[in-house]
């Protein structure tokens, strides 16, 4: 299965909600219903496609210097593929060309004891991202969060990293 990336397009949004729908685990009613619709509208991001249909997403916004992370999804019949790694390299990328330094994103606390976000951790984590902030939150389906960033790898002059 060859998957291919390419910038959002307005066209793409059906399809970027029906990956949604397929992770409950990670995405709420809200989420689902109005809070990535809306963003969906208003950040910038990539599309993860693999023989013609939209498997993964992410999105990205600027915030306090840094790229940041909005959603990252990606339909688990495509998971162990490299996916959600070429959406962040997408993402790294994106913030180097805007020539910022770091990529950043929030998630459940691991003082939550819930096994999709252990994964979703591990994910970050893996790809080297560390813990810079840590709150406690007046929200009972997200008690706790972890602010997480990493460094933008730079890249040599023929663009490989």
């Amino acid at each position: 299965m060859m998957t291919e990336t390419r910038p959002i397009d307005e066209r793409d949004h059906p399809a970027i909600l029906a990956v949604v729908e397929t992770l409950p685990e990670w995405f709420d009613a809200d989420a689902r219903s109005r809070a990535i619709p809306a963003d969906l509208w208003n950040q910038e991001g990539f599309v993860a496609v693999s023989d013609g249909e939209v498997v993964g997403f992410i999105t990205l916004f600027f915030a306090e210097g840094r790229i940041n992370i909005g959603w990252l999804g990606v339909r688990k019949d495509a998971w162990k593929k490299g996916i959600g790694s070429q959406l962040l390299r997408c993402g790294e990328e994106f913030g180097r060309h805007h020539g910022v330094t770091e990529i950043a994103t929030y998630t459940l606390g691991d003082g939550v004891e819930y096994k999709p976000y252990e994964a979703t951790r591990r994910f970050y984590f893996s790809r080297g991202f560390r813990i810079y902030q840590r709150n406690t939150i007046d929200n009972p389906g997200c008690p706790e969060e972890i602010r997480i960033k990493k460094p933008i790898p730079h890249t040599n002059v023929t663009g490989r990293g």
